[in-house]
């Protein structure tokens, strides 16, 4: 039995993930410098309130949606091979399983 993935998709996945992050940057960028202007124009003690408020209701979350698009972004490299250049990740992994695979095969037989 063997098992083929599309290399091509999970390269495409890592570029598009890697836009997806530059996205996620710019949408902080422009939503804490929205923010900014706002509480610099509301120079007041609830001005200076309304700036905490924001961090962490709307910059938290996309803070973290950040965390998660560079885990994903990892992992992928992780199996296409860029961290180590050792090649498609589960190439070898799969490699590995056909091996097990012909063992166990050669000793029911016997």
């Amino acid at each position: 039995m063997a098992i083929h993935l599309n290399d091509q998709a999970f390269r495409t996945a890592a570029a598009e993930m890697a836009q997806l992050q530059k996205r996620n940057r710019r949408l902080r960028e422009k939503l804490e410098n929205m923010y900014k202007n706002l509480t610099t124009a509301l120079n007041t003690p609830a001005g200076h309130e309304m700036n905490f408020a924001v961090r962490d209701v709307l910059l938290e979350p996309i803070d973290n949606m950040s965390k998660v698009i560079q885990h994903m972004s990892n992992t992928l490299d992780t199996i296409i091979g860029n961290v180590n250049g050792s090649g498609v990740y589960y190439d070898k992994l799969f490699d590995e399983y056909d091996e097990l695979d012909r063992i166990l095969k050669n000793k029911t037989t016997r």
